[in-house]
């Protein structure tokens, strides 16, 4: 018989993105209409709503599947299939996902089969692009402001289209592909409350109308062509126009403009360019990552290559079925370079049948002195003999990314400064920073310059990209000033990034001329703690020594936290469960889900959450990251202990069954029960000389109750330095 399936949304997301393409009337608003009226719409859940929307293992595939088979339905009648994923969680190595690696393999199997993925929320750092969206042939696309929606969505003072700053950014991949208007005004179900959202989600549905249009004109134009994915993401790249100030990392080709890409398949149909189009997998060296393989030279590493290093770039073609050849295959192939700093050694290669071909690469150190951001690629376009290809013709491109960070060091100091630098409202300026590996924090100070016009704050990114800390907004007539104190160890080490943005949405949208201020504070620390002994206390003994080139001057406390113990495990389905207590004297329960980075690339997401004995959920997150922190405060305090249970949802792309490596994964337990801080030392060691160790004694508080069996005490050394302000460095020690 006949059957109706109703598709429901439990947060709206769904909803309003859907409603970008296809929603008539919104609101009974005649002609308020979506970018694709008369879209066919076909709602594919894989999220599951008792797991907080998040997938479970197989459901992300399943639904791809779907979509393949139905691609592959729909091909003799010439209707493509469009996917579009507006999902998608954080990366450990960017491109290397069990679903990005298993999602280009299902691209290049069905030629009629189009998939489109958000770049992610995670910006501004680089290297943000998330899971699946890493995929080498996936259309991913980031999120921009433009001059329009921003004025009156928002009212923000901008001249020119922007990219918003939460859309992630690549890096380590050669993505986004293009961006795409990233706020939009559209359907919501009763239970949602605002029409308006801004997300690279809402971008993606703009793409989607974009792609449609150009298969729809390609139908027309061309009867039984179906172009395939790879030169629909190409001709997308190759039309759109580049925004001002992004680096090619940050926006791929620039503003999407779908005239421009139909024009541009057109041309490529008449000069025999998309009938002979081919994909190519590119590998050359990266740092970042575990075997040191990428898609695309990131260096951040605080060293600059050049002199004698090669960056060497192996190309070799991909199977696909949309792109065929007959007979065996031979190309050559010319190299040009976009930038000065980088040239390839050979100005020709070639690559025949199943063969590949190794590109050569160099940096000019000359080329590469100030402290920033470097970003270019090395083109290749079909060589021709006599005759030029177009400069759209483009094969493939090699990108490379090169981070000069300003070195905080004894012939500086420890300090550092960036030149005067100019951000128009909206645009934002990158700056880099080597922590030296003995420093105790960084301190980082935002300073207006007399003639600023505008506002600007900061975004303080680790090594890996992800967000740590904000630095205060400036304001040249209130607050012409504003910084931090930042401990190494949040900092995580490395290359740090700080990214300066101008307000667009306060004040007059002038443009914010600024100084960053960047200082090493350099301590060195040996802490030793005794456990108690019969009648005697635990004690605690601090080495501190000045390892810098200038007199400190603060005091130094200490306080006991709590306890901890960490163990680890192995996930055997996709559903774990462990008892947790807690304890009748805690404050609070934190819990720690960490997974290897490898492991954790085998997810599509995971959920964690601590339910209590009824099974009501008292805290969850979803990981976007290999390692994620529960919070429980203890709202009882009647000095009862109460058991919980850690629950893990592991979504994995592939079934468990088919794994040949266990996952495995540790989880860290703390439980809260602070101390009142004590000093230590005296009012004359307040002040530290350079390379003059003091050593400093105290007595470590009495946990109420005692540490258990099996756990450790977790306690608290506090900096304070002297001066204004609450500056404060902490950094932890177990007892």
């Amino acid at each position: 018989g006949s059957s109706v399936s109703f598709q429901y949304d439990m947060n709206g997301h769904g909803t309003h993105v859907a409603g970008i393409v296809g929603g008539f009337a919104i609101s009974d608003e005649v002609g308020f209409n979506g970018v694709a009226p008369g879209a066919e719409i076909i709602g594919v859940k894989f999220s599951s709503d008792p797991h907080n929307d998040l997938t479970i293992t197989g459901t992300m595939r399943a639904a791809y599947e779907y979509a393949a088979a139905l691609a592959d339905s729909l091909e003799p009648e010439g209707r493509p299939v469009i996917v579009n994923m507006s999902f998608g969680i954080g990366s450990a190595y960017e491109g290397k996902a069990d679903m990005e690696v298993w999602l280009d393999e299902l691209i290049g199997e069905h030629p009629n089969l189009y998939i489109i993925t958000s770049a992610g929320n995670s910006g501004p750092g680089l290297s943000t692009i998330g899971i699946p969206s890493a995929a080498s042939r996936v259309i991913t696309v980031g999120a921009a402001l433009p001059v329009g929606i921003g004025r009156d969505a928002y009212g923000a003072v901008i001249d020119r289209d922007i990219i918003w700053n939460f859309s992630s950014r690549g890096g380590e991949v050669d993505k986004p592909d293009v961006v795409a208007p990233g706020t939009a005004i559209s359907t919501i179900p009763r239970h949602s409350f605002s029409m308006e959202g801004s997300g690279t989600s809402m971008r993606l549905r703009q793409l989607q109308q974009r792609l449609q249009g150009l298969l729809s004109a390609a139908a027309q134009e061309y009867p039984g062509w179906i172009p395939g994915q790879g030169l629909i993401r190409r001709a997308l790249r190759a039309s759109a126009h580049p925004l001002e100030g992004y680096a090619p990392i940050e926006q791929g080709g620039g503003m999407v403009d779908v005239i421009n890409a139909w024009e541009t398949l057109k041309r490529w149909k008449k000069s025999g360019y998309a009938d002979d189009f081919q994909e190519y997998r590119i590998e050359t060296f990266s740092p970042g990552y575990d075997n040191g393989e990428g898609s695309a030279a990131y260096w951040r590493s605080g060293w600059t290559p050049g002199g004698d290093y090669r960056e060497e770039f192996e190309v070799e073609r991909l199977p696909s079925k949309a792109y065929r050849v007959e007979g065996e295959f031979f190309r050559p192939y010319t190299l040009t370079s976009t930038v000065p700093w980088m040239k390839p050694v050979q100005k020709n290669v070639f690559i025949r049948g199943d063969g590949d071909a190794t590109i050569e690469v160099l940096y000019d150190r000359e080329e590469l002195k100030e402290p920033g951001l470097y970003s270019g690629q090395i083109i290749a376009r079909r060589g021709r003999g006599t005759r030029r290809s177009a400069a759209d013709e483009v094969e493939f491109e090699l990108a490379s990314t090169i981070i000069v960070p300003h070195r905080l060091d004894a012939s500086n100091n420890f300090r550092a400064e960036s030149t005067p630098t100019d951000v128009p409202a909206g645009g934002l300026a990158r700056h880099y920073l080597a922590v030296p590996g003995d420093a105790l924090a960084v301190r980082l100070t935002m300073r207006s310059e007399r003639d600023s016009e505008g506002r600007a704050s900061a975004t303080v990114v680790g090594r890996t990209g992800e967000t740590i800390t904000w630095l205060p907004e400036i304001d040249p007539a209130a607050r012409p000033d504003a910084g931090g104190l930042i401990g190494a160890a949040d900092l995580g080490g490395g290359v740090i990034e700080v990214v300066v943005t101008s307000s667009a949405m306060e004040g007059s949208g002038g443009t914010a001329r600024y100084v960053l201020e960047m200082e090493a504070i350099m301590v060195d620390l040996n802490i030793e703690t005794r456990p108690a002994v019969g009648e005697a206390p635990a004690t605690l003994a601090l080495t501190v020594e000045n390892t810098g080139s200038e007199v400190l001057e603060g005091k130094w406390e200490y306080t006991a936290k709590g306890y901890e113990r960490s163990v680890r495990d192995t996930i055997t389905s996709g559903e774990y469960r462990r008892p947790i207590t807690l304890g009748a004297n805690d404050g609070a329960l934190w819990v720690e889900v960490a997974f290897p980075p490898k492991v954790y690339q085998r997810s599509t997401d995971i959920l964690i959450r601590l339910v209590d004995s009824a099974g009501a959920v008292q805290a969850e997150e979803a990981m976007g990251s290999p390692s994620e922190w529960l919070f429980l405060p203890n709202f009882y305090k009647d000095g009862i202990a109460r058991g919980h249970f850690l629950e893990i949802v592991f979504g994995a792309t592939h079934p468990f069954e088919e794994m040949t490596e266990p996952i495995t994964l540790e989880i860290r337990e703390r439980h809260v029960r602070p101390t009142e801080p004590e000093k230590l030392g005296t009012w004359h060691d307040r002040t530290l000389y350079p390379f003059i160790p003091r050593r400093l004694f105290g007595e470590l508080p009495y946990l109420e109750g005692g540490i258990p069996a099996g756990y450790s005490g977790v306690g608290e050394l506090i900096y304070e330095p002297a001066g204004p302000g609450e500056e404060r460095v902490v950094v932890e020690f177990r007892f």
